[in-house]
């Protein structure tokens, strides 16, 4: 059983995997209390499965980019998990989650997420095999930067709020925009890549695993 933990941004994201089910699921808006708020859902997901810590064969984590102050909380409890149940760890790039929750389509894909002050992390993404691929390096911009380089059909999803909807819709010829709850990032996608991750032979040094920062997103794994 697979512990996924997605504190990107505001949203912060929980999830139990088995490899086939996903056995519980939690989504929700913290209002800047990750410290407070984290710990304690995951023990009300234990219980509400009626699972234990001792069940768990991994865990997954959200990468970023993001909230410095939430993808170093959750990073935190995550390693703090590993090396006390020594568990292996996956760690999982925040927008390749928000990408594979995306239904495929011919025209490729912008995915965002919030980073603060107006800005948002971005990428494009192109399908092939059934399967969305990051292209490019991940950007940082403000809506209107973004809308400025979307001039062919293109899927836009992420966080965007009323402002960045309206400025982005403005490009209704060229962008189609993500309904609200189809933006949202799953936690239980973040599971299934874990997962996935950890069957390949692919876990990460749990001591040295660290989150992707605004200013490092040189080193967005692929």
């Amino acid at each position: 059983m697979l512990l996924a933990i997605d504190t990107s941004t505001d949203w912060i994201g929980l999830a139990l995997f088995d490899g086939t089910r996903v056995l519980c699921e939690q989504t929700w808006r913290s209002q800047h209390y990750h410290t407070t708020e984290l710990v304690p859902a995951i023990s009300e997901l234990f219980a509400r499965t009626r699972a234990r810590k001792s069940d768990l064969t991994g865990l997954g984590v959200a990468l970023g980019p993001g909230s410095f102050t939430g993808l170093r909380i959750g990073m935190g409890v995550c390693k703090g998990m590993a090396l006390a149940l020594r568990l292996p760890v996956a760690g999982v790039p925040s927008l390749d989650i928000l990408a594979a929750g995306q239904p495929i389509l011919r025209r490729p894909m912008i995915a965002l997420l919030q980073v603060g002050r107006g800005r948002f992390a971005w990428a494009r993404y192109t399908a092939a095999n059934n399967h969305w691929s990051r292209e490019g390096e991940v950007q940082v911009s403000d809506a209107r930067e973004i809308a400025a380089t979307i001039s062919s059909p293109v899927y836009v999803c992420g966080e965007m709020g009323e402002e960045e909807r309206r400025i982005l819709g403005r490009k209704w010829k060229t962008a189609r925009l993500a309904s609200p709850a189809q933006s949202l990032r799953r936690p239980a996608v973040l599971a299934e890549l874990a997962w996935q991750r950890l069957l390949e032979g692919k876990a990460d040094d749990a001591a040295a695993l660290s989150p992707i920062y605004v200013h490092t997103l040189s080193n967005v794994p692929e």
